[in-house]
């Protein structure tokens, strides 16, 4: 119904009342006046005052405006695919995602709360389910799941990154010394220890 009363207004020479709308799309007014409300919070849609030509309340007028409709679907999924996709065919690629995630873990942080605290937070808000471990952080999902089965270089990259991004911030010798998928199947873990370095090779 929705895009009914919006795909009238924008054949319509001129702007609409509620009235004429509900005639012209045999939708009963109330819920024309419904659709219109929502219509109008997304920017598709102006109301204005039609000219006084006697007693009682003024008629609004109904136009189109010239912009998408917000309200359809999304696919991030697909982008997600095309773009992983793009940069696994990239010299460099792991390290320029991991760098990524880096520069989004670092804007998410908030360095004056306790580093692993802040890690927990950043994952939690991520998607990862993080559940405290003896030396790291059990990560009971996986925000990207189906991609880091495909791609587990850049994904996992992305994901070390994040870690990584967020423990810069703080002052504090906690790093991230590995990070393993997929362990026993319905888990990833990361380790963290004090003062220690990731290498290139602690992403199994």
């Amino acid at each position: 119904m929705r895009s009914t009363i919006l795909d009238t207004l924008r054949r319509s020479d001129s702007a609409m009342t509620v009235a004429e709308l509900s005639a012209t799309c045999d939708i009963p007014a109330t819920t024309v006046r419904f659709h219109l409300r929502g219509l109008e919070d997304d920017g598709l849609v102006v109301a204005e005052t039609a000219e006084q030509t006697g007693r009682g309340r003024p008629r609004l007028l109904y136009r189109a405006r010239a912009a998408m409709d917000p309200s359809g679907p999304r696919n991030y999924e697909l982008l997600a695919d095309v773009l992983v996709r793009a940069l696994a065919a990239v010299p460099g690629a792991e390290q320029q995602a991991a760098e990524a995630g880096r520069a989004w873990g670092r804007s998410r942080a908030v360095a004056a709360g306790d580093p692993a605290d802040d890690l927990m937070t950043v994952l939690d808000e991520f998607g990862f389910a993080p559940e405290r471990a003896r030396a790291g952080i059990r990560l009971k999902r996986c925000p990207f799941l189906e991609l880091a089965r495909e791609h587990p270089g850049i994904t996992c990259a992305v994901h070390r990154g994040i870690m990584q991004g967020v423990l810069s911030t703080h002052s504090t010798d906690l790093t991230l010394v590995g990070l393993d998928a997929f362990v026993e199947g319905d888990h990833c873990f990361a380790s963290l220890a004090e003062g220690a370095q990731l290498t290139e090779g602690d992403h199994r």
